[in-house]
């Protein structure tokens, strides 16, 4: 593989789920649901620390798992009933990555509240787990509906083997890099990065550090990851603006640079603004600030605003005296 495929193989996170699916056939189910809870919150918290990235996977499978243990160890067979642990597990595992698939705001808002970037697009899996699992659980129901009366090499097949081949599946198509290759010429990694100006000022809110989760500096208010074409991106930009900031005014890309991030993968920065009338056309956390005012605490501003600030700079002065 090439560097840019070995930097895409992301698919460690499944490790803790498969090993937690494997195990809960061998192990008392409680027991092993803590172990690969503990062992996914483990990797999760090493991930987002010392590697500041999030893995979807091992998120998915702290919450997925996490779950199923909170229910078995506080509620006993209540909601997870003898003999279904597998299923539900998987069940679980199932709707979270629906949620990531149909609701990524969310997972990106996490993102965003860390102080972190997202190096990976995670869909392509997401969608295999979602229609797998979906499927098969649909079929045990069914088979379960008939009252079937199967053999035990039967049950142990679709009970225990196939949750486990379907995240093995996954890990696979993610090694090889299938996706990847196929949409390596027409997809970019993108950060779309929207900058609301008014009156020759700019609008920026406090978010964490990239270097520290603890320190707060200021920096463009809406930053979004996405994988695709440049057409793609000023689609997404002219959304996130209605849905977040103004249903009237379009933003305008000004800029594009490139930019490698912890993980090895190049991203490309592009950079948006979206002219205001008046200061109050914004309904976000921030505050607004003038050019000189950035330029004389560029400590208390993200670096990537740096790079920024001149072509800001520019094009805020031009809007504030030829404003269309």
């Amino acid at each position: 593989m090439s560097i840019n495929l070995r930097n895409k193989i992301v698919s460690i996170g499944l490790i803790p789920i498969i090993i937690t699916l494997i195990g809960l056939h061998f192990f008392p189910n409680t027991e092993m649901l803590g172990v690969g809870m503990a062992i996914s919150i483990i990797m999760l918290s090493y991930n987002i620390i010392k590697m500041r990235d999030l893995n979807f996977f091992l998120l998915l499978g702290t919450l997925g798992i996490g779950t199923c243990f909170i229910l078995r160890l506080f509620w006993g067979y209540k909601y997870v009933p003898l003999n279904t642990i597998t299923p539900t597990v998987e069940f679980s595992l199932m709707i979270f990555a629906f949620l990531y698939y149909s609701a990524p705001e969310i997972y990106k808002d996490i993102v965003s509240k860390l102080g972190i970037r997202v190096c990976f697009s995670y869909k392509f899996e997401t969608k295999i787990i979602i229609i797998l699992s979906a499927f098969h659980l649909l079929l045990l129901y069914i088979i379960k509906s008939l009252n079937h009366n199967w053999s035990e090499e039967g049950r142990f097949f679709m009970i225990n083997v196939v949750p486990v081949s379907i995240y093995i599946i996954c890990l696979v198509v993610n090694t090889l890099g299938i996706h990847i290759a196929a949409k390596i010429d027409s997809s970019e990694h993108n950060i779309i990065r929207i900058v609301p100006i008014c009156n020759g000022k700019l609008f920026l809110s406090r978010i964490n550090s990239q270097q520290s989760s603890t320190k707060k500096i200021w920096d463009i208010p809406v930053e979004r990851n996405l994988e695709g074409t440049m057409e793609d991106c000023n689609k997404y930009a002219e959304k996130t603006v209605k849905r977040l900031l103004s249903k009237h005014i379009k933003p305008r890309i000004i800029l594009k640079y490139n930019e490698e991030c912890s993980c090895g993968i190049e991203n490309n920065i592009l950079l948006f603004i979206l002219p205001l009338k008046t200061e109050n056309d914004i309904n976000i956390d921030g505050k607004y600030f003038c050019f000189e005012e950035i330029e004389n605490n560029i400590q208390n501003f993200s670096k990537n605003l740096g790079k920024e600030l001149e072509h800001l700079k520019d094009a805020a002065s031009l809007w504030k005296e030829y404003y269309l």
